[in-house]
């Protein structure tokens, strides 16, 4: 690894520490009903991310509902009700870029919104075991639309991208052919937007290695629900 690649690299791990640190925080913070709006919530984030002195590497994304078909949605002023709550954001250290996606529901889920977040999970899971240096993004990507079945259909980008001081820079892995370097850092984030109804994405920001792989995001995904009421 040459010294550019070590930069980046130690860079983007500093931030992935930071997302998890911060999302720790903002499920504390959910549980205990500190934050009534999309709004409040990105706020948030933004402020832990300066108070940590680095920068955002792109404005968070806080969408509930129907809001999250927008995979890129402004936070506004909708109050957190029962649905999904995709929380999307990244920090920037020294120019580096970092990214991570978590999904949360808030209320009770039911069996069927269960299942399609399985999915979601079980593509995240599984496409970044077949990360490696030499690995075409695009098959990656083609294997997450497998792995979600019927689902596929409301899955309308690609399945990752390169991170560093661009937030979305190659390699990319999506319907175009691509192959993964050695100490590139790509991120996996499949997703399921069913219009009007729901949004889900799971998001990590992956280290490529000779032989594998080595995840750098560190939360937790395992399905979560929280009561407002």
């Amino acid at each position: 690894m040459d010294g550019k690649s070590r930069e980046k690299l130690r860079n983007i791990i500093r931030g992935c520490r930071l997302n998890d640190k911060i999302f720790l925080k903002a499920v504390a913070g959910l549980r205990e009903k500190k934050f009534g709006s999309e709004k409040a919530l990105a706020r948030f984030i933004d402020s832990e991310i300066r108070k940590a002195g680095a920068r955002n590497a792109f404005p968070a994304i806080v969408a509930i509902g129907k809001n999250a078909v927008q995979w890129h949605h402004r936070p506004g002023k909708t109050r957190l009700r029962r649905g999904f709550l995709v929380i999307d954001f990244g920090s920037r250290f020294n120019g580096y870029c970092s990214d991570m996606t978590r999904t949360l529901f808030i209320g009770k889920a039911s069996a069927a919104e269960k299942k399609i977040y399985s999915r979601v999970l079980e593509a995240n899971v599984k496409c970044i075991k077949k990360v490696r240096a030499g690995a075409d993004g695009n098959e990656i990507y083609r294997y997450a639309r497998k792995i979600l079945g019927g689902y596929a259909r409301y899955f309308g980008h690609g399945l990752g991208h390169g991170l560093g001081k661009r937030i979305h820079a190659k390699p990319r892995l999506s319907k175009k052919r691509a192959f993964l370097k050695e100490f590139d850092v790509v991120t996996i984030e499949p997703g399921v937007y069913i219009p009007r109804r729901l949004g889900i994405r799971i998001e990590d920001d992956v280290l490529v290695k000779r032989n594998g792989y080595k995840l750098l995001s560190k939360s937790g995904k395992k399905f979560v629900e929280i009561n407002l009421e």
